[in-house]
This record gives structure tokens, C-alpha cells and sequence, in this order.
């Protein structure tokens, strides 16, 4: 009994000293976490830990992009690219200040912010050049419908003004919308199921203890590193992401229920339909514009056909909605049908991604010029 006592106090006696120097440790974070991180470690100086001084939350629709920006060694899919943001966050040329009046506004996710190009090589940059007009990037990574409505919304409140919004409907957004997502009442952008509270959390812990959050992603990742197999690597073929692959598949699925997706395929289409349609409705009570295109992913072109059912759904939706409905499926399945699809996908798409590369960005910027000149 004497034994198990004293074994048992020990127990305790290192338990108070593990919680005081937890509290002890939250507490020097929480005063002094971001100073000891930038006395101690590069990386953080250079880019506030892991992006945050590119991309920041936003309160009403969800995340953005910090203003001012000039980073001129931004990683991207093949070696560094320069990456500037404007005084309103927009992705824009360098040193750029700018009014809140504008011809067109372009909107959508990773590909037309323009991944891992300057803002001059994007489809953006490039018609901007073309046209001399007077155009807003308004595309961020991982958009979607409910953060287009929102965005917009607030925008427009808030006394920006835009003749035409053009939006770049991307493969991912029904996957985004209906897994990542919500909106509520007053447009606001917030977060769907579980993802939000672990979001919450991680704001919490990067906004008042970065130390206890830097030691907890480098935990974390080591944990996922993976021994790979290089014999089974076909260096041939592109190796695409596993969340490419899977936002990717329902173009092209028969299944209405895909594993990893939340809800059915064709429940959230007609959720994502409703969404723009009340995007529609806002831009024609302002007399502006709405235009849409489609275009596709690697994906798409391996394994899906012409007639996308992306492409059916947003034509059928922009009929007595849109000005321009853009669909580039055709010519990139031209393309495939003359060199075959892997040539086409070097031609176009970053390597390993599925992101256009320059030359994809000057197709999509040529169609733009040509019918918004």
C-alpha cells in the first residue's frame, strides 16, 4: 500500500509540474510567442508562418487578400513568381493604387487570382494589358458561389462600383460550397461542420499563441510525412493531388452519392444554382453585368467529355442571365483530340497540377479580348 502511495504521489507531483510548465509556457506565448519566433526563426520573418502575409480572414466572406502586398519570391509550381496585391487586396501589378470604380470584375477561385504566375502573366493581367481597361481581380484560392454572393455583396456596400463581374465558375465549387461552407441570413461566409470549430481553434491559437501554433503545425507535419516508393512514381504521368482527384469526380461519376462529399451531387448542385441565382438578382437590381465561364481541369479532359456536365448545367443556367456564357471545354478538347491529352496537359497545366500555366492563361485572356475588347 506504502509503495502504490508513494507511486501515486509521484504520478501527482509530475502532473502539477507538466501543468505549470504548460501554463507557464501559454503564458510567455501569448506575451512574447511572435517576438521569440522572430528572433529565432526565419522562415516567420519572411512570411509571417506559412502564407499569413498573403492571405487573411476575412469577417463577412470568409478569407481574402492582405493589401499592399510585394513579395517577389512567392513559391510557386516551378521556381518563385512575384506576387502584388493592390491597396484593396486585389491581386494587381506592383505598387498599384487604384480607385473603386471599374469596367469589369473578374471573379473566381485559385485560377483566376492566377496560381503561381505575376499578375502580368494571368489571364487578368493579360487582357488588363490588352484593353486599357479598367479591370479588379477579385479571384482568391478556394472560392466559391457563397463566398462570390458575399464577397460581392459587401463590396458593392461598401461603395465599389463595376459595370460588368464576370465570374469563372471552377469544378471544385460544388465540392467547396456545400463540404467547406455556409451563409447565412446577412450573407456572411462561415464554416461547415466540423472544419469550423478546428478552424476557430486554430485562429485562436495563431492569433494569441503563434509559438504553441508553429511547434504544433511542425508536429504535425512531420507526422505526416510518408516514405515514398519511387519505383511506383511514373514520371511520365502527372501526379495530382488526392483533393484534386476527388473534387474533380463528379463531372464525370454516375454516382449522385460520392464518397468524401457531403450531401448528394445533385442536391448540392441545385443549392450552388440557387446561390447564383441570387448573385444574378443582386447584379440586376445594380445594372451590372453578369457574365460566366467554364473551363476544364486535367481531369475533365481525361476522363469526362466536351459536354461536361459542368458545361450543361452553367449554360443552362446563364440562358436569360448572362451576358456571355465562356466555355472553353471545346478548345481544349480540340487540342487533346490533335496532340492527345498529356501533350495538351504540358502545354497548358503546371506539372503536377491543375492550375494553367502561362500559355493557358493567354488562351483564356485571348477569348476575353476578343469579345470584351
Amino acid at each position: 500500500m506504502l509503495l502504490i502511495k508513494k507511486i501515486t504521489n509521484i504520478f501527482k507531483f509530475f502532473l502539477i509540474i507538466i501543468f505549470i510548465t504548460f501554463s507557464l509556457t501559454l503564458f510567455i506565448d501569448f506575451f512574447f510567442g511572435k517576438k521569440i519566433l522572430e528572433a529565432t526563426d526565419n522562415f516567420w520573418k519572411k512570411t509571417e508562418f506559412y502564407g499569413r502575409i498573403l492571405r487573411i480572414d476575412h469577417p463577412v466572406y470568409h478569407h481574402s487578400l492582405k493589401k499592399n502586398v510585394k513579395l517577389e519570391n512567392a513559391k510557386g509550381f516551378d521556381g518563385l513568381f512575384t506576387f502584388c496585391t493592390d491597396n484593396h487586396g486585389f491581386k494587381n501589378a506592383c505598387n498599384q493604387k487604384v480607385d473603386k470604380e471599374f469596367e469589369i470584375g473578374f471573379l473566381g477561385d485559385s485560377f483566376t487570382e492566377g496560381a503561381s504566375v505575376t499578375y502580368e502573366d494571368s489571364f487578368v493581367g493579360i487582357f488588363k494589358s490588352s484593353t486599357k481597361k479598367d479591370v479588379a481581380n477579385l479571384g482568391v484560392v478556394s472560392y466559391s458561389p457563397k463566398i462570390y454572393l458575399s464577397k460581392i455583396n459587401h463590396l458593392l456596400n461598401e461603395g465599389y462600383k463595376f459595370k460588368k463581374i464576370v465570374i469563372f465558375i471552377d469544378i471544385s465549387d460544388l465540392y467547396d460550397d456545400s463540404f467547406y461552407y455556409s451563409l447565412n441570413d446577412k450573407l456572411e461566409v462561415g464554416e461547415n461542420q466540423k472544419r469550423g470549430k478546428k478552424l476557430f481553434l486554430r485562429r485562436i491559437l495563431r492569433s494569441n499563441f503563434p509559438f504553441t501554433n508553429f511547434y504544433m503545425y511542425v508536429l504535425k507535419n512531420l507526422n505526416k510525412k510518408e516514405e515514398v516508393d519511387l519505383k511506383k512514381i511514373n514520371f511520365d504521368r502527372p501526379t495530382f493531388h488526392k483533393d484534386a482527384i476527388l473534387k474533380s469526380l463528379w463531372t464525370y461519376s454516375e454516382k449522385d452519392f460520392i464518397k468524401g462529399y457531403f450531401g448528394s451531387i445533385s442536391e448540392n448542385q441545385k443549392k450552388m444554382l440557387n446561390t447564383m441565382d441570387e448573385l444574378y438578382k443582386l447584379l440586376e437590381k445594380k445594372g451590372i453585368e453578369m457574365s460566366l465561364a467554364v473551363y476544364p481541369w486535367p481531369q475533365q479532359l481525361e476522363y469526362d467529355v466536351e459536354n461536361s456536365e459542368q458545361v450543361k448545367m452553367w449554360e443552362n443556367f446563364c440562358r436569360n442571365r448572362c451576358k456571355h456564357f465562356f466555355n472553353f471545354f471545346p478548345y481544349f478538347f480540340e487540342s487533346k483530340n490533335k496532340i492527345g491529352y498529356l501533350d495538351t496537359y504540358k502545354k497548358y497545366y503546371w506539372w503536377n497540377d491543375i492550375h494553367f500555366n502561362k500559355a493557358g492563361n493567354k488562351v483564356i485572356a485571348k477569348e476575353l479580348i476578343k469579345v470584351l475588347k
